[in-house]
């Protein structure tokens, strides 16, 4: 099932789940995924919702918004030909979607690996931003939100 002109059902991982989680997952598609896609092309999910086991599984914390508690939703994504520094940096600094939060998340080496981009549909947007290593947000270093 699409849930937006550009994003199904299966990418956000809410294929045959329950509404609710629909709804959330269409609410990322629709304020941020297409007016990214719209941007910079094809957006690759790596990772969308997640069942609680799954979730401690990659070591996700307990109120993750990729477990799509109420109104939450999560992707972790990547843009086709496109670095992750320079989607990051249009997201949180010229976008002026309604994100909750963005990181620039770094893998062990060090490198840009994903961008998680959270929101929720039942609250404002923070419009925070961060980059941190993957799976780890003790040690996430804020950044520059316009």
């Amino acid at each position: 099932m699409q849930l937006t002109e550009h994003f199904a059902d299966t990418e956000l991982g809410v294929a045959g789940a329950d509404p609710r989680l629909i709804q959330n997952a269409s609410f990322l598609c629709l304020g941020v995924l297409e007016p990214l896609r719209l941007q910079f092309g094809p957006v690759a999910v790596h990772d969308g919702y997640r069942d609680l086991a799954h979730n401690l599984r990659v070591g996700g914390k307990l109120d993750s918004y990729h477990l799509f508690i109420g109104g939450q939703a999560a992707a972790d994504i990547s843009v086709t030909g496109e670095g992750c520094d320079a989607v990051f940096d249009w997201l949180r600094l010229e976008s002026g979607l309604p994100f909750d939060k963005v990181i620039l998340e770094r893998n062990a080496q060090g490198f840009s690996a994903t961008v998680h981009i959270q929101v929720d549909r039942l609250n404002a947007p923070r419009r925070q931003a961060f980059t941190g290593s993957t799976g780890d947000a003790t040690d996430y270093i804020p950044s520059t939100v316009n």
